[in-house]
C-alpha cells in the first residue's frame, strides 16, 4: 500500500496531539512492525482521563476501518476538528484496545498490512 509509513505517522502524530493537549505529563509509544501488521502501543501514566472519555475513546477507535477510502482519509488528518481526528484515526486501524489500569490508560493499536 502506498505511503504505509506516512499513515502509522499521522496516526501517532494525532494520539500524540490528544495526549499533549491533555496535559500528559508522561508518555510512551512503541512502534512495532512486522510482515503482515504494524502495532501501535501507548503508555500515558497517571493519566488525566476519566472513565467515561476512555469508553468514548474506546468506542471511537473501534469503528470498522474502511480499506476503500483510506487513501483519502490519512491526507484529511490535522485538517479537521479534534473529534473527527480521532474517527480518521478509528477507520485507518483494525483493532484497539483501551483501558486503563493502575491510574495508567493503555493503548494497543493494530493495523493490518493488505
Amino acid at each position: 500500500m502506498r505511503h504505509e509509513t506516512k499513515k502509522i505517522s499521522r496516526i501517532v502524530d494525532e494520539l500524540t496531539t490528544l495526549f499533549l493537549k491533555e496535559d500528559t505529563n508522561e508518555v510512551d509509544f512503541k512502534i512495532k512492525k512486522e510482515p503482515d501488521q504494524t502495532i501501535i502501543e501507548i503508555i500515558d501514566y497517571r493519566t488525566h482521563f476519566e472513565e467515561a472519555y476512555i469508553e468514548q475513546l474506546r468506542g471511537t477507535l473501534n469503528i470498522q476501518r474502511q480499506w476503500e477510502i483510506e487513501e483519502y482519509y490519512w491526507q484529511l488528518t490535522g485538517e479537521t476538528d479534534y473529534d473527527e481526528e480521532l474517527c480518521l484515526v478509528g477507520v485507518m486501524i483494525d483493532e484497539a484496545i483501551v483501558e486503563k489500569r493502575d491510574g495508567n490508560l493503555y493503548m494497543r493499536l493494530v493495523r493490518y498490512h493488505k
